[in-house]
């Protein structure tokens, strides 16, 4: 009999395929790798497309009723990513709420389609999108159902109830409606705890768990030299990288604004830009009022496959998030021998230990950023010394994806089975009273 598993989420890459984080690829990875006939309900604007198939995962899309302001999206360019260069933050407010209501409607009628001609063994809700009508399809056709939440500050508005209803509705109801168990990835934003106490979700149902690392990919040596002629760095540069979306909360102009300062003493320092947003124009015309637009290079998205040159190519990574810096970006980069530089915000320093794999800043004084940045770039042997311990910590402390999600299904499969012995006895138990 046909193992399915049916899964609902507004994206499976964001930036077209093998682009972005790959979060959600390596679970529909994991699941086939377990026997699952993987079936995936998304959302299209393409109204010639309805199903298909894409690396054996069986993709079935709906066309939402409302999705204003964007172009094409589909499982691999993400709606999301589009509204988000919106720079106006009422109308983008507005245009997430409506695509988030048709995205719920819509999705939920697909997926009973597709939960009638290919009956699933369990549903799964990817982020606040998908959460929703997963737990409805479930709950019509009386199938256990899982919820998938990849890291929230949420916490950080559960002292203004009214705020958070306002702001963080969709969230707060991805967190609240009744899952077998919530997953939520490890990125230093929240804890078990918070979300316990604060959001009321009892301890059983939380599982939190850190995100996988493509190990092989990231760990392979590398030529610093030919790479920086590859990449056009260079070679006596002191290249500090940044990787990630380019979105207010990620604050990338911390960086920026340190940089006048540190030019001033260590000129040949370079500072490479990976990932693209809503705030790259800003980003770059602040570059050219602070004069340092030399000194910068925005290198957009790059596929996967070329991220480990650019961390092999770097001195040092930073992050200066405002709600916590464990990212996979981070992750990668101690993986690859980087000392890391990021403020000392959520749960960062249970990865990033001040001076031992890396410096830490207090949030409330990023006028320090230039400074700590000064004692990475002319401190040689502390650069290295860091860089070698990042290294051990991130390869004794990550799994790789595939230990990382073959243990989250094992988990579930172990649920499953331990629900479907429990229901099988009470059966028996009623039909023999």
């Amino acid at each position: 009999m046909t193992k399915n598993a049916l899964i609902i989420t507004p994206f499976i890459w964001e930036g077209g395929p093998w682009r972005g984080k790959r979060t959600v690829y390596a679970f529909l990875e994991g699941l086939q790798r377990a026997g699952y006939e993987v079936h995936v309900v998304t959302a299209t604007n393409q109204r010639q497309v309805s199903e298909t198939t894409w690396e054996g995962l069986h993709l079935h899309y709906f066309h939402p009723l409302l999705a204003p302001g964007a172009g094409d999206y589909d499982a691999f360019h993400s709606f999301l990513t589009q509204i988000s260069q919106d720079q106006n933050p009422i109308r983008r407010h507005l245009t997430f709420r409506a695509f988030w209501l048709s995205f719920v409607w819509g999705a939920a009628q697909r997926a009973k389609e597709v939960a009638r001609e290919h009956p699933p063994r369990f549903l799964y809700g990817i982020n606040n999108l998908g959460i929703p009508p997963a737990w409805w399809v479930a709950r019509t056709y009386h199938l256990p159902f899982f919820a998938r939440i990849m890291g929230s500050p949420i916490t950080q508005w559960t002292a203004s109830p009214l705020k958070l209803y306002l702001a963080r509705f969709d969230e707060l109801l991805a967190f609240k409606l009744p899952a077998e168990a919530i997953i939520v990835t490890d990125d230093g934003t929240i804890a078990a705890e918070e979300i316990h106490q604060h959001l009321g979700v009892s301890a059983e149902r939380i599982w939190l768990f850190r995100n996988g690392i493509d190990k092989a990919l990231f760990q392979i040596a590398h030529d610093r030299r030919a790479l920086r002629q590859q990449l056009g760095l260079p070679q006596d540069a002191k290249v500090v990288l940044w990787v990630s979306q380019l979105v207010n909360w990620k604050h990338p102009e911390r960086l920026l604004n340190a940089l006048p300062q540190v030019l001033a003493q260590v000129p040949e320092t370079r500072v490479v830009i990976l990932g693209d947003g809503p705030t790259r124009g800003e980003l770059e015309a602040l570059c050219q009022r602070l004069g340092v637009q030399h000194a910068v290079r925005f290198d957009g998205f790059v596929p996967r496959s070329q991220l480990p040159d650019y961390f092999h190519a770097a001195d040092l990574f930073t992050a200066f998030y405002d709600y916590g810096n464990i990212s996979n970006s981070l992750l990668e980069a101690m993986l690859c021998g980087l000392p890391v530089l990021a403020l000392d915000n959520g749960h960062t320093s249970q990865v990033v230990r001040h001076q031992e794999n890396g410096l830490l800043i207090p949030p409330q004084r990023p006028e320090q950023i230039a400074e700590a940045l000064l004692i990475l770039l002319q401190n040689d042997p502390l650069r290295e010394r860091l860089g070698r311990q990042a290294a051990r910590d991130a390869d004794h402390l990550l799994q790789t994806w595939e230990e990382r999600i073959d243990r989250e299904i094992a988990q579930i499969e172990s649920l499953l089975s331990s629900t479907a012995h429990n229901n099988a006895a009470a059966g028996s138990t009623t039909m023999g009273a």
